[in-house]
């Protein structure tokens, strides 16, 4: 049985008993798009019954930005509508972890740079090799930097149905994205409570682990205060 001997504690301000918070409304500015939408495949076919693994690409100006599934403070979340040939299905967005982007006394959740947001699609299994299928999506997004501009774009993309596939040009992009999405980390244990307007939540870390910072994102709006100092305590 491995040994556990280390304790990190990380402090949250909380906003008890309020399931929602009030949102500041984002300034609409310049209709100038600050934010390229492509739609891409890790794959370069699809395969009759094998998952398919997509993409919405973002790719940001400088200092502009997008949100993640809860916005913090302000914004809006990026959607994706699908529209699919008939026995396609598609799963949620994959979101990767954001950045803290601290806006005057407020503080968003969001993506800078370039962002992939994956979803997969599942194929049906008698679909017919040798013909090409196009996928399509409507992507929906904020952009912000100083004002905020709705964003929007219409995306397809059309692969061939083959009994095996290879890797597309994006496939080390998807590689890169998929170790950004959270998951479980093997090993560690975690309690959450509440003191006063605080969280307290304790993870337990195996002996060998080494974890050099910590970062709370809320999956729900209106539990925690944005902008409020997360305070980590190491304790052996």
């Amino acid at each position: 049985t491995m040994r556990f001997h280390r304790l990190l504690t990380l402090f949250l301000a909380a906003s008890l008993g309020s399931v929602a918070h009030s949102q500041s409304l984002p300034r609409f500015g310049a209709p100038e798009p600050h934010v390229k939408a492509e739609l891409v495949a890790e794959t370069d076919a699809i395969v009759p019954g094998q998952p398919l693994q997509l993409a919405l690409k973002l790719a940001h100006e400088k200092e502009w930005h997008t949100y993640w599934q809860v916005p913090g403070d302000s914004g809006l979340p990026t959607r994706i509508e699908w529209q699919l040939p008939a026995g396609f299905t598609a799963g949620p967005i994959e979101w990767p972890y954001p950045h803290r982007l601290p806006a005057g006394p407020l503080v968003n959740y969001g993506y800078e740079g370039e962002t992939l947001l994956l979803t997969k699609l599942q194929v049906p299994a008698d679909l017919a090799a040798g013909k090409t299928v196009t996928l399509n999506a409507k992507a929906e997004w904020l952009e912000c930097k100083d004002v905020c501009i709705p964003g929007s774009a219409d995306l397809s993309l059309t692969l061939p149905v083959r009994p095996s596939a290879g890797a597309s040009p994006h496939a080390a992009l998807f590689a890169q994205a998929r170790k950004l999405v959270p998951g479980a980390m093997s090993g560690v244990t975690a309690r959450a409570t509440t003191e006063g307007d605080r969280i307290r939540l304790a993870l337990t870390v195996p002996a060998d682990r080494r974890i050099d910072s910590i970062e709370f994102f809320p999956l729900e709006e209106g539990r925690v205060e944005p902008a409020a100092a997360q305070v980590l305590d190491r304790s052996n």
